[in-house]
């Protein structure tokens, strides 16, 4: 395709995500909103409502997958075996030999196989990264409390997390070993040592009563404290200017028009998607020990 081109696209699965994805295409010069399959604002598009999978696929160049998480590898298998490019809201698949065996398959067809991960464009994790590279971390630790049902099991609770798990490895980078892991239901934490040689802890909790919160704690070598609480950032407890502020779907959708249109590379290496669902798999099978090497495990732009 030519840099002036315009992609048609269908997004499958209009939930809340789906429906901001589909606003994001609406406002994006170098893309059309050609169809929607399945989900509860699907209507509210104004597009046109695909028959099925196969009908939506057929529609577009370019096919986002909003869908729950159990069926993503199957449909991102499915566009990309019919020779479309393919988004995909975060995680890609629930394990990273299946999350590998759809990147290769991208690989082999030409295609751009684009994975979501907007809590990295977020402005204050942004920030945190231009003023805090792994070399300085000294320590690090994320937590997370979300509402969900009660008691959910160890597996559960990583693979929920995928979103923290990249906040936290988009600071230390890549994730050496698990030291510790330890599980009761609904609470799962984690003791990790990175390729660097800092400490990172991780503490994820879900129950019906939580208020949705996620942490980010840093500390550098030469003593700096920096806490990203949601949306706010401070160091030493005084809070920072932040860059790059802006709505997150539309700067997602940018990019992933860029990488097809223009060439562009992803601001989410292959490799760290692979590495952290590497991780998932260990948290939520309570295993320590050495991760597997992922060409220390790329990165963030």
């Amino acid at each position: 395709m030519s840099a002036g081109s315009i992609l048609r696209w269908s997004v499958i699965g209009v939930g809340v995500a789906g429906r901001a994805r589909a606003r994001a295409i609406a406002a994006d010069p170098r893309a059309q909103l050609a169809c929607v399959w399945r989900g509860k604002h699907a209507p509210e598009t104004g597009a046109r409502m695909a028959t099925d999978l196969a009908d939506a696929i057929a529609s577009a160049d370019v096919v986002a997958i909003c869908s729950p998480t159990g069926v993503h590898a199957d449909q991102a298998r499915q566009v990309l075996r019919a020779g479309r490019h393919c988004l995909v809201e975060f995680p890609l698949a629930t394990t990273a030999s299946e999350a590998a065996s759809l990147f290769a398959l991208a690989r082999e067809r030409g295609l751009v196989l684009h994975v979501e991960h907007i809590e990295l464009l977020e402005a204050a994790g942004r920030t945190l990264g231009s003023h805090v590279r792994p070399e300085i971390v000294a320590s690090a630790s994320v937590s997370f409390r979300g509402v969900g049902p009660e008691g959910a099991s160890a597996p559960d609770l990583a693979l929920a997390n995928v979103a923290r798990l990249h906040r936290l490895c988009a600071v230390t980078g890549p994730i050496a070993s698990v030291v510790a892991v330890d599980h009761e239901p609904g609470r799962l934490t984690a003791e990790l040592l990175t390729a660097h040689g800092s400490r990172a802890t991780c503490l994820f909790e879900q129950a019906p009563y939580f208020q949705r919160r996620t942490l980010l704690e840093v500390r550098t070598a030469a003593g700096a404290a920096w806490k990203q609480s949601n949306d706010l950032l401070t160091r030493d407890g005084v809070p920072q200017t932040l860059l790059g502020v802006g709505e997150l779907f539309p700067k997602d959708q940018r990019r992933v028009s860029a990488r097809i249109l223009d060439g562009t590379a992803p601001y989410v290496a292959e490799e760290r998607v692979l590495h952290v669902l590497d991780l998932v798999a260990m948290l939520g099978a309570r295993t320590t020990g050495t991760l597997p090497h992922r060409s220390d495990a790329g990165g963030t732009d």
